[in-house]
């Protein structure tokens, strides 16, 4: 089936959601990429961790809805 949108929010920032629905961006992104709760991806020059993930049916053609979570890498940065 074709996917032809994935949308990803972040619940800390939902008014904001990051969304691709060119089958090129989406090509481009499940070449890159594993679409599975708990991998990290980037997204925007931010790294996210996916903590669900939805589909929708449409007229046969997929809609993927997936919940991510930001990583703040300056925060998880490990101290000497």
């Amino acid at each position: 089936m074709e996917i032809r949108k994935i949308t990803f929010t972040d619940h800390k920032n939902s008014e904001n959601p990051v969304v691709m629905d060119t089958s090129e961006n989406i090509a481009n992104f499940l070449e890159t990429f594993k679409l599975e709760v708990g991998e990290v991806i980037e997204l925007n020059d931010a790294m996210y961790t996916v903590k669900a993930i939805s589909e929708k049916n449409i007229e046969g053609k997929n809609e993927i809805l997936a919940d991510v979570e930001f990583i703040d890498l300056i925060e998880n940065q490990p101290t000497a």
